[in-house]
């Protein structure tokens, strides 16, 4: 009888330390990625394209509506496809010339994990100082993917939309539906 309480006993502490190392790890992972998102945004820029370019996958795509917004006008979206490509974006005059000027700020945002991939949308920011006074540049609505490749998360996708633009709605939207 004892050894039937015992062992129910331990099966209910082995069920209940499942549980919370489960939640650890969401909570470990989700802060990761966060800190990912930021190490991005503060790589590119003080013009680390290396360590900006380690954050991603090798075929990660990065979409960017308006990319001139807040400079001299809309040429559509940008596209890149690739670690490389991102890198070649980093390294471009355009972005080069804003250094050191700029302060990429990113969250809130919304991280859900399932396994070894994960979802974040939320908000980004793209401030530039000119002369003595910085300027909000760019408000984005941001839809991000990671995967987890050899226990690292790195980012697999972003799609940076406008406030305003009915895709940036579209992307805030998505949260409202239930998971599958």
């Amino acid at each position: 009888m004892q050894s039937t309480e015992t062992e129910r006993a331990l099966m209910e502490l082995r069920s209940r330390l499942d549980r919370q190392e489960r939640r650890l790890q969401l909570a470990e992972d989700q802060l990761a990625i966060k800190n990912l998102m930021t190490r991005y945004g503060l790589a590119a820029d003080c013009g680390n394209d290396a360590l900006a370019m380690a954050c991603h996958t090798e075929d990660a795509e990065y979409r960017v509506s308006s990319p001139r917004a807040g400079r001299d006008g809309d040429q559509g979206d940008l596209v890149l496809q690739g670690r490389e490509a991102i890198g070649e974006m980093l390294r471009s005059d355009l972005h080069q010339s804003m250094l050191p000027n700029t302060a990429h700020t990113v969250g809130p945002s919304n991280i859900e994990v399932k396994d070894d991939s994960a979802r974040a949308i939320g908000y980004s920011r793209l401030y530039l100082r000119e002369g003595e006074q910085p300027r909000l540049m760019r408000l984005s609505i941001n839809d991000w993917t990671f995967n987890r490749v050899k226990g690292q998360w790195l980012i697999a996708t972003r799609t940076s939309r406008l406030v305003g633009e009915r895709a940036a709605q579209d992307i805030l939207r998505s949260l409202s539906r239930p998971e599958k």
